[in-house]
């Protein structure tokens, strides 16, 4: 039966808790259920807040009956879980593994001695289970937490055009941070998010100011960034299906990084649901790992950006380096695909960008990211 005493204001408080551990099992974070019932979901203000898309805005709770401890689903989108299995209203006990949609907790009772050992956390700490690996480090998560509820990001864009000519066609969007506590970098950004277990909301966030952005401005193209995490989870497509409505006459290009690009039938699949919102599909990065050759022929892309890395000192590359580049140029013409030279900083590298036959540039040459009010759509 669970453990309960009254609370000075009548509820009750529980000497039970929620326990999220590392992968390693080396770091324990805790959260007590001081109180009953205890609800989980997106909405702030809950006794368990969790800012992530897959979990619904009030997604269940864990309440008591004579009989103990149970958990009840509030008709969540993705589900709730006791040991693995999808529960309406299940009782649980200690030890039992809990899953909110794809986050993960152990119930364990609470006692002194753990709560000193491991720090009891306050219900309005965002407990982010086994997404988030407790043993990184964690400076500066509860402030991104604040960035992504207020959206404290905005975009840049840098501008992408044709070759020969320089012609503009578009800007790729570039994440920014604005929280006064946080740095702008995106890069150091999505180090924090990984920490805890948010980069596809942060990633998500960024491609939504992006489009808020230009609205209202004469825009051709945007190219917008995935992060590899949401490929491995539901919700992109959805997300990308609203951008494609509130950026409607604007053409869409998302871009998947090279190591993205690892199961051709996954990415065939991507490519068709993309094409039914009317979103191209591009492979950022080419070059800068191990080049996904067999997955560009069986599923090409409609552009590829070649990496800064192939680009830089191309005007003083040797023979045998040009003639590579130019190969896998040309092989991405015979399938029909644009490709992007990134990375052009000079007059000179675009000029033997352009006679390589590369059908687009994007860089320092170009263009520098600028704020949308500063671009001169």
């Amino acid at each position: 039966m669970t453990e309960t005493r009254p609370s000075a204001g009548g509820a009750f408080v529980s000497r039970w808790a929620l326990e999220s551990p590392s992968s390693g099992g080396r770091h324990i974070r805790r959260l007590s259920i001081h109180m009953l019932p205890f609800r989980i979901g997106r909405r702030r203000g809950l006794e368990l807040h969790l800012p992530y898309e897959s979990i619904s805005k009030e997604h269940a709770e864990i309440y008591s009956t004579s009989g103990g401890l149970r958990v009840r689903d509030l008709n969540s989108t993705n589900g709730t879980f006791a040991n693995q299995i999808r529960v309406q209203d299940a009782p649980i006990h200690e030890g039992d593994r809990i899953r909110f949609a794809d986050c993960e907790f152990r119930l364990v009772r609470r006692n002194e001695a753990q709560d000193e050992a491991h720090g009891d956390e306050e219900p309005d700490t965002a407990v982010l289970g086994e997404r988030a690996p407790m043993g990184a480090d964690r400076t500066g998560s509860r402030q991104l937490i604040e960035l992504l509820e207020l959206e404290k990001v905005e975009a840049v864009f840098q501008p992408i055009v044709v070759l020969p000519g320089g012609a503009l066609v578009g800007f790729e969007a570039l994440g920014r941070g604005r929280h006064p506590d946080l740095p702008e970098s995106p890069i150091e950004l999505l180090r924090i998010a990984e920490s805890i277990g948010v980069e596809a909301e942060l990633s998500r966030l960024f491609r939504k100011k992006a489009v808020e952005s230009t609205l209202g401005l004469k825009l051709e193209r945007l190219f917008l960034n995935t992060h590899p995490r949401e490929l491995e989870q539901p919700g992109l497509i959805e997300s990308l299906s609203e951008l494609s409505k509130v950026a409607a006459g604007v053409e869409l290009v998302v871009e998947i990084h090279e190591s993205g690009i690892t199961d051709s039938l996954w990415i065939a699949q991507l490519r068709k649901e993309l094409g039914r919102l009317g979103i191209k599909l591009a492979f950022d990065d080419f070059g800068a790992g191990q080049s996904r050759l067999l997955e560009l022929t069986e599923v090409p892309p409609h552009i590829l950006k070649f990496d800064r890395s192939l680009i830089t000192g191309i005007d003083q590359a040797s023979a045998a380096r040009r003639r590579l580049i130019t190969s896998l140029v040309q092989a991405a013409g015979e399938l029909m695909v644009q490709t992007v030279a990134e990375g052009v900083e000079t007059a000179a590298q675009a000029d033997v960008c352009a006679k390589v036959g590369f059908t687009h540039a994007q860089g320092f040459h170009f263009g520098h990211p600028v704020a949308a009010g500063r671009v001169g759509l």
